[in-house]
């Protein structure tokens, strides 16, 4: 970690976006790529980051920091790819995969993923089969196609739901948070809902409730980027 090298933060309005400035210098990117934000709330949450540090600078801890920056040194140079990589969470998804036991865990799944999945197809018609067996599953090949689609090309946006599809385990949730079907609460219990309910049954283990307690506010901090970008 580096000692803070500035005071203030302060956000201003160019013709093509919005900057954030550390003092006078305007801030860039790890790669040093100029660093300009499509929406004013975005600036905002990269502004809040600096802001929160104390006497020495934690980079890790600045999410919305590291997402804009991903997205114009990386994301925006590999756009198909980093389309696919998120359709491959669709296709792989989570909620498809449901467990043979017990009977409990049973219909908490179909009860809490059934219907983001209905939801999934009436929205985008993203068609995906369930399975209870851990092999993995052949969805239909046109699916993969429209989670391309839907995904889009905007570098700000892809990444947000790459990140969050990687966070969940399932591109259908990263959809569901970022159009306000489903709260970051909501996600996280749906997308740890084994976790959950292990605990539930067994008790609590320190160690898997910190781990899961960072993870809440991550999937917490994550939706205020794809909120933002939205604004």
């Amino acid at each position: 970690m580096a000692k803070r090298f500035y005071e203030a933060v302060t956000l201003a309005e160019q013709d093509d976006g919005f900057i954030v400035k550390l003092d006078a210098h305007v801030l860039k990117t790890p790669a040093k790529s100029a660093l300009v934000l499509p929406t004013k709330a975005l600036a905002q949450l990269v502004a809040d980051d600096w802001q929160a540090q104390g006497e020495e600078v934690d980079t890790l801890s600045m999410l919305h920091m590291r997402l804009v920056s991903t997205a114009l040194d990386r994301v925006a140079g590999v756009i198909p790819e980093t389309r696919t990589a998120f359709a491959a969470y669709g296709m792989s998804d989570l909620l498809c995969y449901r467990a043979e036991a017990p009977d409990p865990l049973i219909a908490k799944q179909a009860q809490g993923w059934d219907p983001i999945l209905a939801w999934a197809k009436t929205q985008f018609g993203i068609v995906l089969q369930v399975t209870h067996s851990v092999l993995p599953i052949e969805q239909p090949a046109q699916t993969e196609e429209i989670l391309k689609q839907v995904a889009g090309e905007d570098a700000f946006r892809l990444t947000g739901l790459s990140h969050t599809a990687a966070l969940l385990g399932s591109g259908v949730l990263a959809l569901a948070l970022e159009q306000g079907e489903i709260s970051p609460e909501q996600a996280y219990e749906l997308a740890f809902l084994d976790d959950l309910f292990q605990i539930e049954t067994w008790g609590r283990d320190e160690e898997a409730q910190v781990r899961l307690g960072n993870i809440a506010l991550e999937i917490k901090a994550i939706a205020r980027y794809l909120s933002a970008l939205q604004q």
